[in-house]
């Protein structure tokens, strides 16, 4: 279903399952960025969730995100009240997959993933939404976040370029 109302700016203004998402995906990404482990409590809450299968799907999009990233990613720390539009990407683009309009997410993601891994990262997308979608965590559809936020036009490139993505400060948290 889609809001045409304003999105939310604050994290306690999102449905559940967006709280849900967003958390653990700032959980894991402090949990990297700070050297600790987040699995055993990402564990506990899906399977409070009734979605135990979805941290796995999580934890493959974040490495893929950690791996093949084009700039500095705005995931934000657990505790932090707003919405970054990294942060909003990611949301609706499971959001998109869970309505039927997948097609779409490929310019989403591509704005801070590499065309190549943004082409893997569709299928990781694809399972963590039906995922949650099983388990009854439906994420809204937002169109005005979808109109708000800007996207990239999921491009290829001539030639390669090899980098090394070991630096714990490639992933923005605030």
């Amino acid at each position: 279903m889609a809001y045409p109302n304003p999105a939310p700016n604050k994290f306690s203004d999102l449905s559940f399952p967006e709280q849900l998402t967003l958390w653990s995906l700032r959980f894991w990404s402090d949990g990297f960025r700070q050297n600790y482990s987040p699995y055993e409590t990402l564990r506990e809450a899906y399977t409070r969730a009734k979605c135990p299968a979805g941290l796995m799907s999580l934890d493959n999009f974040l490495s893929l995100v950690i791996a093949g990233h084009r700039r500095v990613v705005d995931f934000r720390c657990p505790c932090c009240g707003g919405i970054s539009e990294d942060e909003w990407r990611l949301l609706q683009s499971l959001a998109l997959v869970q309505s039927g309009g997948g097609a779409r997410i490929a310019d989403l993601l591509s704005h801070f993933l590499e065309p190549a891994t943004a082409r893997i990262a569709r299928t990781v997308i694809y399972d963590w939404a039906e995922e949650l979608k099983e388990s009854g965590l439906i994420l809204p559809l937002r169109d005005s976040v979808l109109a708000a936020i800007p996207v990239a036009q999921a491009v290829t490139g001539t030639g390669s370029v090899l980098r090394v993505y070991s630096s714990r400060g490639n992933m923005g948290l605030h």
